[in-house]
């Protein structure tokens, strides 16, 4: 009877530490838990201010490079978002300076996002609207060759 009792409360234990292991897990936060719905957004006029005021960001354009080549906003770099996770060494800003990611309407920027926020980097911003916002904004645009 004593060694089901030991045994018993030794299960007892290993249930209470697991449970307070979970507990622990479920409520703890990283850095990136604190940002709410996602990255800070900046509008059109904003980024327009900044690249005015020669304080221009990284402007990263996550769209195809057709895409890109048809009209871009000036001085932005052309990383395709499904290209992203094997050219993070082409970011050449640190960690901590300002990036605002865009594609036409915001999903491949979005996935964009989550893969710089993962690698480090913490000043990631969503431009409102995307590049379908800046053209109707009537921003301006530049067009390159294309690949």
């Amino acid at each position: 009877m004593l060694k089901k009792d030991l045994w018993a409360s030794r299960l007892f234990l290993l249930a209470g530490c697991i449970l307070m292991a979970l507990s622990v897990a479920c409520t703890a936060t990283d850095d990136n838990s604190t940002r709410g719905a996602g990255p800070k957004k900046v509008t059109a006029a904003e980024l327009t201010e900044q690249i005015q005021n020669s304080r221009a960001p990284l402007i990263l354009d996550v769209r195809s490079e057709e895409e890109y080549a048809k009209g871009h906003i000036p001085g932005a770099v052309n990383i395709p978002y499904d290209q992203l996770g094997n050219r993070l060494s082409e970011i050449d800003v640190d960690k901590t300076d300002e990036i605002v990611v865009h594609c036409r309407s915001g999903h491949r920027a979005g996935i964009a996002e989550k893969i710089l926020i993962e690698a480090g980097y913490s000043d990631v911003r969503d431009l409102d609207g995307h590049m379908n916002a800046w053209q109707s904004g009537g921003y301006p645009i530049e067009e390159s060759q294309c690949c």
